[in-house]
């Protein structure tokens, strides 16, 4: 079974810098896109954006209105100030690492067979609410945001499969290493 399929069935959480962290789901993942984090986004990882991150998967964030009111009431800036007080900054290499791999873990998927374009600019809104807007119509939008990054994608892989779409690679192509040609979503 592909590694999107398994993780579907497992809730994994872990403790960063102190901070107990569940499941990553498409509301956190969708608030760290909107931040423009680095952990997401690629870029360098500076201490706020760190502390950010694990901030807002160290809690709900939907409905989505609350996580704002939440961040325009300064709730992550008194969290994190009381947080930083404490923090062994010899540590922030290696948690930071930690919460890659954390995040890496979550959001694998099985790469694509893409057929470049002339004008493939890539996706305009940020992939969690891609997957959301999939899935919304089968399961609700509360349950959807809230949903573990691996099981929506398991769904989201499904859904695309039943409606004929044939550009995910499946384990015998995978363990072939058939290769994409062209530009792929990564499975590490």
């Amino acid at each position: 079974m592909l590694p999107t399929f398994a993780h579907a069935m497992q809730r994994r959480s872990v403790r960063i810098a102190g901070v107990k962290l569940g499941p990553v789901t498409l509301a956190h993942l969708y608030c760290l896109h909107a931040w423009e984090s680095p952990v997401v986004c690629g870029g360098q990882i500076e201490l706020a954006d760190f502390g950010l991150a694990l901030w807002t998967c160290s809690r709900e964030c939907w409905p989505f209105s609350e996580y704002v009111n939440d961040v325009d009431a300064a709730k992550a800036d008194r969290k994190l100030a009381r947080w930083g007080r404490c923090y062994d900054l010899r540590e922030f290499p290696r948690d930071v690492e930690a919460l890659k791999a954390w995040l890496g873990w979550h959001c694998r998927v099985p790469p694509r067979f893409l057929r470049p374009t002339k004008d493939d600019r890539g996706p305009s809104a940020p992939w969690p609410m891609i997957v959301a807007v999939q899935l919304i119509p089968a399961f609700g939008e509360a349950r959807v945001w809230r949903m573990p990054v691996p099981e929506a994608m398991a769904y989201k892989i499904a859904l695309d499969n039943a409606q004929g779409d044939t550009s995910w690679k499946s384990e015998t192509e995978e363990a072939q290493g058939y290769a994409n040609g062209s530009s792929s979503q990564s499975d590490s």
